[in-house]
């Protein structure tokens, strides 16, 4: 019965409403003594207090008048004898309508009895002009007399409801006092009952539900040969049946599958095994997955050595392990990891061989991070061919600057001669050789520059850098340029900043070529170009940003290779090796340097550089 399950649950938290309820209305009714009891002093002994300060008040301001008048000439008294008497009898009404203790009665009554002999005394005093001055003593004392009655009894009035109050007060405590007791011995009772049958109801609904998720740990290990005893027609039971169809198809379907798994589980490691580049395999501990044989060769290890082993463990190569490291936790950090870099490895034969490591992470759907996937790539050959390349070009480029400073003297000569032999066309002409000839001195200046630093004769002069400085240099020649193309180039200056170990020259050249690109790509009258540098951690992270047209995502990586150049994007007359040569002096540097960009929203480059210890 599907209302099996439902109802027990009901069950529990009815009973648990019911004495949540119990204790509720229990609580009301004491709170309800309580507050009468309370209600009590305050209505009936606080208001005879409060009558009772009040006569003694009226009466003290009457006795003072009278004394006024018997001793100070000139004084009237009518009025606030008046006033006074009015009041007086106004609150002894009240007190004789609020009678709450025993007793009170006659001692109002003999307030009243009293404060009338004591009207007509003063009143005889008052309507007595021709009394002598020994009779008005004798009145004035037969008043005080009676001022000094009334004014006790109007205290034993007030005594006996402070009396009252506390006894009352005691009243309140011990009625507190027994709630409490109470509450808590029914609290406990109401408690302990719920507790025993939540725990009875509660053990009959979750041990068949234990007994389940142990089959289902079961089941995930691999073991699909589980069954569940059911009993019952509840909703568990049912539950308990389905379980028991889903592991025989479980089991069924294990059995049918397994051969087609194994072979296409067999299948995906031969194709491994014969790609000709080394892959390795690793968790996100670390700790190797798959070698295979060319990475086995490549770094001289077999791969049932080294299964499960940690790779610095099994591999001794920290500079792969520091790029495996890096991509691993590359959505952690702020400056972005390289996902490859050139190591150099030595082979059986005691010569090196050069490597292209490429790592890329292993992602869930959900872009968590379970391992990483690490490509050897053996790059020997292109480099022995890429070092011949350097060296011609290196060579060509030297023998091109003599022809090409000749030429541009040449030129140089012929325009600044003023010659009326040469018409415009040829003015036009020597213009355009000259514009050229520039250029080629361009490219083989950046070849030269290229070629030395590729080849590490180069030396970086490396001292304690205020990157501020560097940055204001660097954008010093850009001043006139910005004005005739009316962009905005913004400086943000930080002077907190610690210094850098850089090479003072070499980094203004960067951020310059930077600066000179972002220029060339803005719109006029509506580009910006914002230089920043900020702290990251140990880093001095240097930014060039722009709102140019942007580079398309295929090519952000690839501008930082030499010779490579954009349709479009590229400077006509440039070889392409002005980001490369940027790439090799931050190298240099210990640092790293990248492109975010959008198509028609911008570019930023970044590049990174070591704090001063």
């Amino acid at each position: 019965m599907k209302k099996g399950l439902k109802l027990k649950l009901l069950s529990i938290f009815g009973f648990l409403l019911f004495i949540i309820a119990l204790n509720s209305i229990w609580a009301i009714i004491n709170f309800q003594r309580l507050n009468n009891s309370i209600d009590n002093i305050m209505k009936q002994n606080y208001d005879s207090i409060v009558y009772a300060q009040d006569m003694i008040y009226a009466l003290d301001n009457q006795n003072n008048l009278i004394v006024d008048y018997l001793y100070v000439e000139g004084t009237d008294i009518d009025t606030n004898l008046v006033t006074n008497e009015t009041n007086f009898l106004s609150l002894l009404v009240l007190a004789e309508k609020n009678i709450t203790e025993d007793g009170e009665r006659e001692i109002l009554d003999s307030i009243r009895t009293n404060y009338t002999d004591y009207i007509v005394k003063y009143n005889q005093l008052l309507a007595s002009n021709q009394l002598t001055s020994e009779e008005k003593k004798v009145i004035y004392r037969s008043l005080n007399e009676l001022y000094h009655r009334i004014s006790s009894k109007c205290k034993d009035l007030l005594n006996l409801n402070q009396q009252g109050m506390s006894s009352r007060k005691n009243q309140s405590y011990a009625i507190a006092q027994n709630a409490t007791y109470s509450m808590i011995t029914i609290s406990i009772i109401s408690i302990s009952s719920g507790i025993i049958i939540s725990l009875i109801l509660t053990e009959k609904i979750t041990n068949p539900l234990r007994v389940l998720i142990e089959k289902i740990k079961n089941i995930a290990q691999g073991d699909y040969e589980q069954e569940l005893e059911v009993t019952g027609s509840d909703e568990i039971a049912k539950l308990g049946s389905e379980f028991n169809v889903m592991s025989k198809k479980l089991l069924q379907y294990k059995n049918l599958n397994i051969k087609k798994v194994m072979a296409e589980k067999q299948k995906a490691e031969a194709i491994v095994q014969s790609i000709n580049d080394g892959i390795i395999v690793t968790n996100e501990d670390h700790k190797i997955l798959l070698v295979n044989h060319a990475a086995e060769k490549a770094l001289n290890v077999r791969e049932n050595d080294v299964i499960n082993l940690h790779f610095l463990e099994a591999i001794k190569n920290e500079k792969i392990f520091k790029i495996i490291k890096e991509v691993g936790t590359k959505s952690r950090k702020k400056i972005p990891s390289k996902s490859f870099e050139d190591v150099t490895i030595n082979n059986e034969d005691g010569q090196q061989d050069h490597y292209r490591i490429y790592v890329k992470s292993i992602k869930t759907k959900q872009e968590e991070s379970i391992g990483v996937v690490t490509l050897l790539q053996n790059i020997t050959k292109l480099k022995e061919v890429d070092q011949i390349k350097s060296e011609f070009i290196s060579t060509v480029s030297h023998e091109f600057r003599t022809p090409l400073t000749s030429i541009s003297m040449a030129v140089g000569l012929l325009l600044n001669e003023e010659s009326k032999e040469l018409n415009s066309d040829q003015h036009e002409l020597l213009d355009v050789i000259n514009e050229d000839s520039k250029r080629l001195n361009n490219l083989v200046t950046d070849l030269l520059d290229f070629s030395k630093i590729e080849s590490g004769k180069v030396q970086m002069d490396l001292i304690n850098c205020d990157i501020n400085k560097i940055i204001e240099h660097a954008v010093k020649p850009f001043e006139m340029q910005t004005k005739e193309k009316n962009v905005q180039l913004i400086v943000h200056k930080n002077n907190q900043l610690s210094k850098v170990k850089a090479d003072y020259n070499k980094i203004i050249w960067i951020i310059t070529n930077l600066i000179g690109n972002a220029l060339r790509y803005v719109e006029k009258d509506i580009g910006i170009i914002e230089v920043n540098a900020k702290q990251v951690a140990t880093k001095m992270l240097v930014s060039v940003k722009d709102n140019g047209k942007g580079i398309p995502e295929e090519y952000q990586d690839k501008i930082f290779e030499k010779f490579i150049q954009i349709n479009n994007y590229s400077n006509k007359g440039s070889a392409g090796l002005g980001l490369t040569i940027c790439k090799e002096i931050i190298k240099a540097h210990g640092g790293d340097i990248w492109v975010e960009s959008k198509l028609n929203e911008g570019s930023t480059f970044y590049f990174s550089l070591n704090l001063s210890m």
